[in-house]
């Protein structure tokens, strides 16, 4: 008797959907490899090198799970007393062909504030996280009217207070273009 209660609660466990799971997508980046933003005044970009501070991207973590689509945007230093403005943008385009932006943006001396560009509105979740030199993006899957999959391309700006152009890195790209697109990340 035991053993045939141990044996169909075996195949009930094994019957029972597990649940979704998150899936990740790490993106390394090459060193150095940022630009000198200078489109804004009508010239092209150029690599360049700040007087100060580190603008370098080295690693993106995507992860779309159950509620969240998450980006970690991991720098090789964020200082908080850089005198910089540190913004992480992430673009999203899902199975549905549905195309939004989030981003996170905070001065040295300021609060850190979000931003979406999508359709209605979103409460996206930023975090600058000094200690672990990340800056992160977090939006509700609803925001993006919970795809299947969701395909993502991110970058990080600084702009220095001595400086009048931003310096760009593009995850996973030696370029200053966000256009190339992460694989399609599926929700687990």
């Amino acid at each position: 008797m035991r053993t045939s209660l141990a044996t169909l609660g075996c195949l009930l466990v094994a019957l029972v959907p597990a649940p979704a799971q998150a899936e990740d997508l790490s993106v390394p980046d090459g060193r150095d490899d940022y630009w000198h933003d200078t489109r804004s005044s009508g010239e092209d970009p150029y690599p360049g090198v700040p007087d100060y501070g580190d603008p370098d991207l080295v690693r993106t973590t995507y992860r779309h799970g159950d509620t969240r689509v998450v980006t970690r945007l991991k720098l090789a230093r964020l200082e908080r007393s850089d005198g910089g403005y540190w913004r992480g943008e992430v673009r999203f385009r899902t199975d549905t062909g549905l195309m939004a932006r989030a981003e996170v943006f905070r001065a040295y001396d300021g609060p850190t504030v979000t931003r979406w560009r999508g359709p209605g509105t979103c409460v996206v979740d930023g975090k600058v996280d000094w200690a672990d030199d990340v800056l992160v993006v977090s939006v509700p899957r609803a925001c993006l009217r919970r795809p299947a999959t969701v395909e993502l391309t991110s970058a990080t700006k600084w702009a220095p207070t001595s400086d009048d152009y931003p310096y760009l890195d593009v995850s996973g790209s030696d370029g200053y273009r966000l256009n190339a697109w992460s694989a399609p990340l599926s929700r687990g």
